[in-house]
């Protein structure tokens, strides 16, 4: 069990559509609530044998809220539970996103698709502390777009879509290239499908500078025992997203 996790049974308080397909779930779980950090997730019960790593979207008093989209069996167990419907949540886990020092460096966060579920509570630690926070949110389509109104509570929003429906058409990979041809001056946080990571860290490199990498990867434990989370660092080694992450440096990994 990861240092400071806690295992508890939790009630649902709330369950909150926000739009097709898309969910999010508050439980009231006061003891991980007093624990958690930016970053970091949860494995929890999901109607399955084994637990599923979740990240924290919200905290809202004694209560952590999940936004998740529904695409099998184990997201629609979660949306059709009932208020005071009980689940099992193991947490907080992994390594959170760290900030700058130097409150005057930017944080640029770098959304795609359902990867926007770590960062409203990263945007608004970050504003709480005084930095300026530009959010940077690709999805596929204007109803993918969750989230994108907690983001702007914190800082500017610019919005891109692959099919043009919202913002400009494209993908975020480019808004990160216009912001760093201003300002390299920044601190990078990212998370979202693993080619949209891949395609990150490349521009990253060709621009010599460091992101702060959220790796969205299958675990069935969460606290690095069950290595199926594992990625293939720069150096040949495999490293454990569940512990050593999921939050890495982008220059420890291959793009």
């Amino acid at each position: 069990m990861a240092n400071n996790a806690t295992i508890l049974r939790a009630k649902l308080t709330k369950n909150v559509e926000l739009g097709k397909e898309y969910f999010v779930s508050w439980f009231k779980a006061k003891d991980i609530v007093d624990k958690i950090e930016p970053g970091q997730f949860v494995m929890m019960e999901s109607g399955q044998y084994l637990l599923r790593p979740f990240s924290v979207f919200g905290i809202n008093n004694d209560d952590i809220g999940f936004l998740y989209r529904v695409v099998g069996w184990g997201t629609g167990f979660l949306s059709k539970l009932q208020i005071g419907d009980e689940v099992t949540i193991h947490g907080p886990l992994g390594k959170t996103f760290v900030f700058p020092k130097d409150k005057k460096r930017k944080i640029v966060i770098v959304a795609g698709g359902i990867g926007v579920a770590t960062f409203p509570l990263v945007a608004q630690k970050a504003h709480e502390l005084g930095y300026t926070v530009l959010s940077l949110f690709g999805a596929r389509s204007i109803n993918d777009l969750v989230a994108a109104e907690e983001l702007k509570k914190y800082g500017e929003l610019q919005i891109i879509t692959d099919d043009g429906s919202s913002g400009r058409k494209g993908f975020v990979t480019e808004l990160l290239e216009e912001e760093l041809k201003k300002n390299k001056q920044c601190e990078i946080f990212v998370c979202g499908p693993t080619p949209m990571l891949k395609s990150v860290i490349k521009v990253c490199h060709s621009h010599d500078v460091t992101a702060q990498v959220s790796f969205e990867e299958f675990m069935a434990c969460g606290y690095g025992v069950c290595m199926s989370c594992v990625i293939m660092t720069t150096s040949g080694k495999y490293i454990r997203t569940c512990v050593e992450g999921p939050v890495i440096k982008s220059d420890l990994v291959n793009a």
